[in-house]
């Protein structure tokens, strides 16, 4: 028996082998499915493309199981499996039984020291990814999956750029100025119409971790409203939290990529057992082309609100969201982008003193913004190494 919502709804048997037991999540190009493998006995997450799914979305599927296929990480998302039935592709995964980050910033922001343990977690799964020569280019907290261990995996590489995948992930390139991604967390250079390096994936990370610390995305609004702040000015650094964890979210979110640190260099960064290190300074390019930059970013954010020549669109990904509830598709928005202006911008200010160390405070988190702050725990190892456990919501099923 097939199910006939959409040709697999949420009862039946698909392709012959997976019983469908329930919805997990739904987006603009795919709906992710809890399923029971009935040949191997275990529960799967089945994401499986809508009808009619455009030619886009049908070649970066293919490209997601391709690249999954080829990663294997502890704070990733195991592939099993991927085919078609019905006339339409399907890609098999671990099924990753709990909440989203999303889902648990909902319910309440985290601690300095879960924002610091979950935060080195997705740096080190980040470095491999980029170590293989992926970048993921959507990290945000709806991608970021908390398993039974309350360990995050990082998900969704459906708009990932992969060696592998080349053609597939720069097909977007030959439109001109063509954006794939999240708009509230897209990277000054992604914005720009320059493309996404693991630098961008640094720089989400960061605006992710200022979201957890705050409950409040650091740009909120519209994908033009968003794509504009961020060019005008830098992220906001939460007052209250340790001078060093303060001074990595800065590294992370500066606006020139090549001054910040890899996302190897972040586990060391956020690393709260060694002495804060100096302010960092741009690492490539100098005083001069960070001025040039920054003039760039100030002109275009200008320039933006009263039109210009060119254009860039964001392209959404396919807004599969891990959660219960179905969301509905992402738009895709067009903004004009200008020529660079010729004259240099002014030299961006120096970087705030040193914020004071946090004061103790309950574990459960004040009113937002507020920052939580909670005794820091050691370490442990029990097979698998881990900072930790951050603070686990109610738990929902997801692939």
């Amino acid at each position: 028996m097939h199910s006939t919502v959409e040709g697999v709804g949420t009862a039946g048997l698909f392709a012959d082998r997976y019983r469908i037991a329930g919805l997990l999540g739904q987006g603009g190009g795919a709906r992710v499915l809890r399923a029971v493998d009935l040949r191997l006995g275990r529960e799967v997450a089945l994401k499986v493309l809508h009808q009619g799914a455009s030619e886009d979305f049908t070649r970066r599927f293919a490209a997601e199981a391709r690249t999954l296929a080829r990663l294997r990480h502890r704070g990733l998302v195991e592939v099993y499996d991927y085919g078609r039935a019905d006339d339409r592709p399907y890609l098999v995964l671990e099924l990753v039984d709990g909440p989203t980050l999303a889902d648990a910033l909902r319910a309440s922001a985290l601690s300095v020291p879960a924002t610091v343990r979950l935060g080195r977690e997705l740096a080190r799964t980040l470095a491999f990814v980029h170590a293989c020569g992926v970048v993921h280019r959507d990290v945000k907290p709806s991608n970021v999956l908390i398993d039974a261990s309350g360990a995050p995996r990082l998900a969704d590489f459906g708009i990932a750029r992969s060696p592998v995948d080349a053609d597939a992930a720069d097909a977007d390139a030959t439109r001109t100025g063509f954006v794939v991604g999240t708009p509230a967390y897209l990277a000054p250079e992604q914005i720009r119409g320059e493309g996404a390096r693991p630098a961008a994936d640094v720089y989400a990370l960061g605006l992710l971790l200022i979201e957890c610390l705050t409950g409040q995305r650091v740009y909120p609004g519209g994908p033009i409203e968003a794509a504009v702040a961020r060019l005008l000015h830098a992220p906001s650094i939460p007052d209250g939290i340790p001078a060093r964890l303060a001074r990595a979210l800065r590294a992370m979110t500066r606006p020139d990529p090549a001054a910040r640190p890899s996302a190897e260099e972040c586990v060391e960064l956020l690393d709260p057992g060694k002495p804060a290190p100096p302010p960092a300074g741009v690492r490539s390019g100098g005083r001069s082309e960070l001025r040039r930059r920054l003039a760039l970013s100030a002109g275009t954010a200008c320039l933006l609100l009263v039109g210009g020549a060119g254009s860039v669109a964001f392209g959404a990904s396919d807004g599969t969201e891990p959660s219960a509830r179905l969301q509905p598709a992402a738009a895709t928005v067009t903004i004009p982008v200008p020529p660079a202006p010729t004259t240099p911008a002014a030299e961006p200010a120096a970087a705030p003193a040193a914020v004071p160390a946090p004061a103790p405070a309950a574990d459960r988190a004040p009113a937002r913004p507020a920052v939580r702050t909670e005794p820091p725990q050691a370490p442990h190892d029990n097979g698998r190494k881990k900072e930790g456990k951050g603070p686990k919501p109610p738990r929902r099923g997801r692939g």
